[in-house]
């Protein structure tokens, strides 16, 4: 992620074309993870998913190795995005292996492995872009999706059973759910805030105030590390419903405090430290958020609810760059920032003013 953004720019040559390659990873998730989630509880089984993810993880890594335009880079970042709808099956699976009153903690351990292998490849990447160029994380990644489908084969899942509830009907009285809606809402405006900010246009600002290759991993191992140790925090302390709102209340506070400043930054150190705080900031509200998405709904009906809202959150990944990278195009880079500090403050009122559990 750290070598992405300004490896589109360098092959698309505008901040117009980084949105739009970045914006790839997000239409992907968009459209699939929906139906995903859907056949995921027809079926009854998430292993295969997880297994198909890894295939297709691979695939996009040697598409950017040898994309040689804008439009390759967008098809292979959607097959990225492909692979990544397959976190539906991974999130569902992981937990039921937990007791339903016990979402959120298991949110927390999930995010804090997730975060923790991306904190350490992303400092990886920047220093292997700075050695062998920019294709080196692309082949890395490759190796690692490898690895990934061989560990696959190792995940224990009970024996699938088809659910019998799965139906188009229940599908729209899911969609209509008011806390569903309201933890998809949020994550919408979360996503989009981390889509053009941290995975987007921050390490274009950090090469701008004189970060190298390497550095700019150093700024995503920055974000991950804080986000990594704070998801761990949110599934520990967030146990009744007016701790989760309040945690989830500070987080956005705290995102939106991270990036307002940034157009005002002209040091590393700086960014590095407002990295940590968004990190913290994400950390605490995202785990919260995806317990929330499935506690509402019958075990059998999971698989279509964090289908649901990780589609309906996927509208912030896929518009956001795009977005940002036309108002920065037009109002020049700090208005990016600028936009998702203050979506970030709007999403910390509503978390505030909506969210209640029975």
């Amino acid at each position: 992620m750290p070598i992405l953004p300004p490896y589109a720019q360098v092959v698309g040559g505008s901040l117009q074309a980084v949105g739009l390659v970045m914006g790839a990873y997000g239409l992907a998730q968009l459209l699939l993870r929906i139906p995903l989630g859907i056949w995921l509880d027809y079926l009854g089984s998430r292993k295969p998913f997880i297994f198909l993810g890894f295939i297709l993880d691979g695939a996009a890594s040697l598409g950017l190795i040898f994309s040689d335009s804008t439009a390759m880079l967008f098809l292979s970042v959607f097959i990225a995005g492909m692979a990544a709808s397959m976190w539906v099956a991974f999130t569902v699976l992981f937990a039921n292996y937990f007791p339903l009153r016990q979402a959120g903690r298991s949110m927390g351990l999930i995010f804090f492995g997730t975060r923790f292998s991306q904190a350490v490849t992303t400092y990886a990447g920047g220093a292997i872009a700075e050695r062998w160029g920019w294709a080196g994380p692309f082949y890395a990644g490759a190796v690692l999706s490898l690895l990934g489908l061989l560990l696959t084969l190792r995940i224990p899942e009970r024996r699938p059973e088809k659910s019998s509830s799965v139906s188009l009907k229940n599908f729209l009285l899911l969609g209509r759910n008011p806390k569903l809606l309201t933890v998809s809402a949020l994550a919408i405006l979360l996503q989009f805030a981390i889509a053009s900010t941290t995975s987007g246009f921050t390490p274009i600002y950090a090469q701008r105030i004189g970060a190298s290759k390497e550095e700019l991993g150093i700024l995503l191992f920055a974000f991950m590390g804080a986000t990594m140790l704070a998801s761990l925090l949110a599934g520990m302390y967030a146990r009744r419903p007016q701790s989760e709102r309040a945690v989830i209340f500070a987080g956005y506070l705290l995102v939106t405090g991270s990036l307002l400043p940034i157009p005002l930054v002209s040091r590393l150190g700086i960014l590095y430290a407002l990295q940590v705080v968004n990190g913290i900031g994400v950390g605490l509200v995202f785990p919260l958020l995806f317990g929330l998405a499935i506690q509402p709904v019958p075990v059998e009906q999971q698989g279509t609810a964090m289908g649901f809202f990780q589609s309906i959150y996927a509208i912030g990944m896929s518009l956001g760059p795009f977005i940002s990278g036309v108002v920065g195009a037009h109002l020049g880079l700090p208005s990016v920032f600028i936009l998702s500090g203050i979506l970030c403050l709007l999403a910390a009122f509503i978390s505030w003013k909506k969210i209640w559990l029975s």
